[in-house]
This record gives structure tokens, C-alpha cells and sequence, in this order.
């Protein structure tokens, strides 16, 4: 049996108590990871302290490194959490070189910011990336220039690009000239599973952070309140981690709120994979979005999807899983919502094998432990 290596994931994003959804991608990859190699995560994050300090934490081959450092304000702000932004960044690399030395190999996730530091602190170490950041994309959110051409050298620096979709692969090679290979999004096949029985209910879900230029909350809205004039017997759950207070808003000026549209805040993981047990159908209206990691969570679940064609979904969405529709394109979202309410069917066992063979712990892992294998030290 061929040993393990240390790969360390310098991740940009990363769950903390503060916001514990961060990045919960990027926590799952690590995980999947760690099956066959011994894995330690590195974020650093802004915090309400008045001292820096490192948190440790250890799950059989996964280490997590957190460093919490306070947040500046007053004169010079910016300059000063800069620094001390990167000086909590020295403090998790020394700490990580204390536990394990030097990694075979660093995995970074996400390139802004934590990539800018990757050539100063790991100037000869074996760099591979995985990327989920949206931004890199031209829209509402786009990185400005100047950060991007601080961005396109960590990329070029690399032994292998893993973007989480093709769409998102084509957009770095387009900006970098560098090839890819996609690494989808991971899901736990252990939390997410079939329901014990079949169920017969009416409820549809939504599961984002409700970022209205990219998740188009408003729209979906008043396609619900458009299905809401054909069919009653139904009811609309939305499950986020953000802001809610403009949803609820034009929810309750529609007349949907607590009637039709029901609203929850933040839920564990394992939260979530039960109350898609008592789901119909996931719903995603986006404008724009790589490749979420709900939708293969539903699948895996037994749940088929209705989404929106953009970016990274209809690489892995299709006619057997899902069905989609136009951005912005309401009319659609509710024929669409109106057609599963009234008994459009898909086969739960398909749903999940599908996203078995391609999300699940084992299929993601095989593929990281491939790319490790094949990087030369």
C-alpha cells in the first residue's frame, strides 16, 4: 500500500464559528481528501479578539489550523489589518511546519487571497489549486483588474488547475493560458441519503445566501406568487445563512409570506439533508453560479433539481435530474415548479446513483488521490 503524503489546503474561505458555512465546500474537499492522505487546512480569519491566536483541531487524517486575529479600525484601517492579516498568515504556516514540517504538496483553495502569499512561504513546494470563486467572471461581482493580474501568476505557478467546473476552466484558461482538469464539488453520501419511504409532499426548497444580483431571489419570488394563482396546495421554504430582510420584504408585499413562503435561517448539514427528505424539488434561479454544491446534495438525496442553464450547472444537470430553464426567464420557473406539483416524476435510486458516481466521497477522493500521486516532488 502506497503511504500517504501531507498535503496542506491553504484555504481562502473556510468555515469558523463566526460563519460557519464559509467555504463548507472547501472543508468537504479537504475531508474527502484525507481518505487517502494526511490533511491539515490552514485558514485565517478577522475576528472580535484582542489577541491573535491559533485554534487546532484533529478528525483521524484531517488537521484544521484556524488563526483568529483581531479586527483593525481607526486611522490607517486598511494598512493595518493588511498587516496583520499577513502576520497571522506567517503564524499559521509556522504553526502547520511545527505539527508536520515541510508538505509534499500545497493545495490552495480559492486564489484570492491566500495565494498571493503561496510563492513566499512555499517557494519550491508542488502547488496545486482548486478554484470556486464566482468572481472570476465578468458581472456585478467581477475582481477588479488590479487584483486579477495579481491572480494570473499563483495560477501559471501551478502543477494542475481544478476549477469546479469546465465553464469556470475555460474562464482561467482564457485569462492565464493554463490547462485544467474540473473537480466537482463533494458531497457526503453518508448525511445525504434516500428517505426511508417515499414522500408524497407539496414542499419546494431554495438553499443559498439570498446575494440577489447572483441567486435572483426577487424573481423567484414573484414566480412563486405567479404559481401561487394556479395551484394552492403547496408550500415554498427558503434555507439561508445571509440577510433575509429583502426577501421577507417583497414575500410579505406579495402576499406569500408564512402562507406560501416559508423562511429559515442557518442549518447544519445534517439539518439540511433532512428536510430535503420532505422536499419535492430543490429550486435555484440564478443569474450567474458555478456548480453549487446543494444541487448534487439534493440528487444525492433523491431530489430532483429545477435550475436555471448558466455557468457550471449544465455540465453535470440534464433532462434525467433536473430541469432547466432561462435566467431571469419567470415564466419558465413556474411552469416548471407548476409541472413537478402536479406529478412530473424522477427516480430517486438514478438521482442518487448519478451523483454517486460522480460527487460522493469515494469518486472525489479517487480523483484527488490521483492528482497527488502523479505530482512530482
Amino acid at each position: 500500500m502506497r503511504s500517504p503524503k501531507n498535503i496542506l489546503f491553504l484555504a481562502s474561505w473556510y468555515p469558523h464559528p463566526s460563519n460557519p458555512t464559509l467555504g463548507n465546500f472547501i472543508q468537504k474537499h479537504a475531508e474527502a481528501a484525507s481518505i487517502h492522505h494526511n490533511i491539515s487546512t490552514l485558514s485565517v480569519h478577522a475576528s472580535d479578539v484582542s489577541e491573535v491566536f491559533v485554534e487546532q483541531t484533529k478528525r483521524d487524517k484531517l488537521t484544521e489550523i484556524r488563526v483568529f486575529y483581531p479586527r483593525a479600525s481607526g486611522l490607517f484601517k486598511r494598512l493595518r489589518q493588511y498587516m496583520r492579516w499577513r502576520n497571522a498568515v506567517a503564524l499559521g504556516v509556522a504553526t502547520y511546519r511545527q505539527l508536520d514540517g515541510e508538505p509534499d504538496i500545497v493545495h490552495l483553495n480559492v486564489v484570492f487571497p491566500l495565494g498571493l502569499l503561496v510563492k513566499q512561504h512555499f517557494p519550491s513546494t508542488p502547488l496545486v489549486i482548486t478554484e470556486h470563486a464566482s468572481a472570476l467572471h465578468e458581472g456585478p461581482n467581477a475582481y477588479p483588474t488590479w487584483m486579477l493580474k495579481r491572480m494570473l501568476p499563483v495560477y501559471q505557478r501551478a502543477a494542475l488547475v481544478l476549477p469546479v467546473s469546465a465553464n469556470l476552466g475555460e474562464r482561467i484558461k482564457t485569462l492565464a493560458g493554463i490547462s485544467y482538469h474540473v473537480l466537482p464539488n463533494v458531497v457526503n453520501e453518508e448525511i445525504f441519503t434516500l428517505p426511508n419511504e417515499s414522500t408524497s409532499s407539496n414542499r419546494l426548497v431554495h438553499i443559498s445566501t439570498l446575494y440577489e444580483a447572483a441567486k435572483n431571489v426577487h424573481g423567484m419570488l414573484r414566480a412563486v406568487h405567479h404559481l401561487s394563482k394556479k395551484i394552492q396546495d403547496f408550500e415554498f421554504h427558503i434555507i439561508t445563512d445571509g440577510d433575509a430582510t429583502q426577501a421577507k420584504a417583497l414575500a410579505n408585499e406579495l402576499g406569500l409570506l408564512d402562507r406560501f413562503v416559508f423562511f429559515h435561517g442557518t442549518m447544519e448539514t445534517q439539518e439540511i439533508a433532512s428536510f430535503l427528505h420532505t422536499c419535492k424539488a430543490l429550486v435555484l434561479f440564478s443569474n450567474f453560479e458555478n456548480f453549487p454544491c446543494v444541487i448534487p446534495e439534493a440528487w444525492m438525496s433523491g431530489v430532483p433539481v429545477i435550475a436555471t442553464a448558466v455557468n457550471g450547472i449544465p455540465e453535470f444537470a440534464h433532462a434525467e435530474n433536473s430541469i432547466l430553464i432561462e435566467p431571469r426567464n419567470e415564466d419558465q420557473l413556474t411552469k416548471a415548479m407548476l409541472e413537478l406539483l402536479n406529478g412530473k416524476r424522477f427516480d430517486a435510486q438514478a438521482l442518487r446513483a448519478y451523483a454517486m458516481e460522480h460527487f460522493s466521497y469515494a469518486a472525489v477522493s479517487k480523483q484527488l488521490d490521483e492528482v497527488y500521486r502523479n505530482i512530482r516532488n
